[in-house]
């Protein structure tokens, strides 16, 4: 049987609409959650949302995906929630550097078949894991 991880902490990247109602759905269910998002705006929202909700110990921002990543756990668990296109590559580009064997992109984006395919043969060399959820 294999090995059952806990994920206790994960990223969120992308924090509009959609990624920030599951990072407070992670985040009132005890995952603390590593926001990442372009728009300052969009996270200091979810992190008032948040605190009105009681939960606001549970999420935390960053701005770099280097903080981000030195932030969470082995293996880092990220889950994307970005535009379709080539968004989803720039954010794999950015993050190439720190990933490391057995990490997690769980890719919540609403994104065309054949981009993920190429995103999972970019990563695999790494042993990177790529799941597509659309």
């Amino acid at each position: 049987m294999a090995e059952r991880t806990e994920i206790r902490k994960l990223a969120m990247i992308g924090c509009g609409s959609m990624g920030g109602g599951m990072a407070l759905l992670f985040a009132e269910h005890g995952v603390t959650v590593a926001l990442n998002d372009p728009s300052e705006e969009n996270m200091n929202q979810l992190l008032e949302t948040a605190k009105k909700d009681g939960i606001s110990n549970r999420l935390e921002k960053h701005g770099s995906y280097d903080e981000l990543c030195k932030s969470l756990d082995s293996p880092k668990v990220f889950v994307f929630s970005l535009p379709h296109g080539t968004v989803g590559d720039s954010v794999v580009d950015g993050l190439h550097p720190y990933l490391d064997k057995g990490d997690i992109i769980i890719d919540a984006s609403n994104e065309d078949w054949q981009n993920t395919q190429r995103r999972q043969g970019k990563l695999a060399p790494q042993y990177v894991h790529h799941h597509d959820l659309a």
